[in-house]
């Protein structure tokens, strides 16, 4: 038994991020339930459109990653938010590969490090990347008429504008909480 102090990095969670997380999991769910009719009549008739509405489906990923400044609290939040969807979404289960899928390349993307806090800019750059992965996991599931080059364009321009904005939200919703004592 190595008896030597833990470092910074393999530290445990806190289990406060953990209760946030899933709270905001829970809060996306919520959320996911109110906008899948939406979303179910235009991802089959406006590619572009869906891509726009589809980025509210990363908020409280985002929001949580940002929040408890612990990585791996998207990934987190997200697995919460597709167990609880994978029973009302239309294509069940499969809702949840881009829940996490996003969950994923927001925790790559942003500070890798307990405690620190992610500024503005890497926020909206997490944003924008996770805009464009998003993008291609769902090419895969375009009908023929929607994959041609201006739906494709507009599709992809709509997905990084789409996650530009839920990042939007999630600056100011921080600069909220933290103006509030919520968080640090």
């Amino acid at each position: 038994m190595n008896d030597a102090p833990r470092t910074n990095a393999i530290r445990s969670i806190r289990t406060s991020a953990l209760l946030v997380s899933a709270a905001f999991g829970a809060i996306q769910a919520l959320v996911f339930v109110a906008v899948v009719p939406l979303t179910s009549v235009l991802a089959v008739s406006s590619p572009p459109a869906y891509a726009l509405v589809a980025g509210v489906h990363s908020l409280m990923p985002l929001l949580a990653r940002v929040v408890t400044r612990a990585p791996g609290m998207a990934t987190f939040t997200a697995f919460v938010t597709g167990l609880l969807t994978s029973a009302i979404s239309p294509i069940g289960p499969l809702a949840a590969v881009p829940l996490l899928v996003a969950g994923i390349v927001f925790d790559l993307v942003l500070p890798w490090v307990r405690d620190r806090r992610v500024g503005p800019k890497r926020i909206l750059l997490a944003g924008a990347i996770v805009g464009a992965v998003l993008f291609f996991v769902a090419l895969p599931v375009f009908s023929p008429e929607h994959l041609v080059l201006p739906v494709l364009l507009a599709t992809l321009l709509a997905r990084i504008v789409g996650e530009l904005a839920v990042a939007g939200v999630v600056i100011a919703l921080r600069r909220l909480l933290v103006r509030a004592g919520a968080v640090r």
